[in-house]
């Protein structure tokens, strides 16, 4: 009679199936360091959003600014100001690894929504060899990454 020790190789397979399949389902969930200008698009973006949001819900003036060191330097920071000038979102860094280049340093919505007087702008962001571009339609408003 033969001692049962060990594992079939039914079980192996089985076993390194399941792994295989969490592992194609997991991994791409991990940027690894990867993706830093469309992870970076996507907050701004987001941010775009609510201070658009902001204008249109409290019926005021709303803006988000773009700072740089220097002038001829990328953008280093942002923050979110009403039309007091107050700051009323806590100031958001863009990370050192991204190039962040506009067309306005400031993005400003009407109490309609619309944006820097219906005048369309652009925030671009490139890391990693990769660029993002965040397109702001004026008239509306609407921010969005393509």
């Amino acid at each position: 009679m033969r001692s049962k020790s060990g594992f079939t190789f039914i079980e192996i397979v089985l076993v390194l199936v399941i792994t295989g399949i969490l592992m194609a389902v997991a991994l791409p969930r991990f940027n690894f360091g990867r993706n830093l200008a469309r992870t970076t698009a996507k907050k701004i973006t987001n941010d775009l959003r609510v201070t658009r949001s902001k204008a249109i819900n409290e019926g005021a003036v709303y803006y988000l600014q773009l700072s740089q060191l220097s002038p001829s330097s990328p953008y280093t920071e942002y923050g979110i100001y009403d039309s007091s000038d107050t700051q009323v979102w806590e100031t958001q860094v863009i990370p050192p690894e991204v190039t962040c280049t506009a067309s306005t340093d400031v993005f400003q919505f009407s109490y309609l929504g619309a944006c820097n007087n219906g005048v369309d702008g652009t925030i671009t962001l490139v890391a990693e060899g990769q660029t993002h571009i965040i397109n702001i339609t004026g008239f509306t408003g609407r921010a969005y990454v393509p």
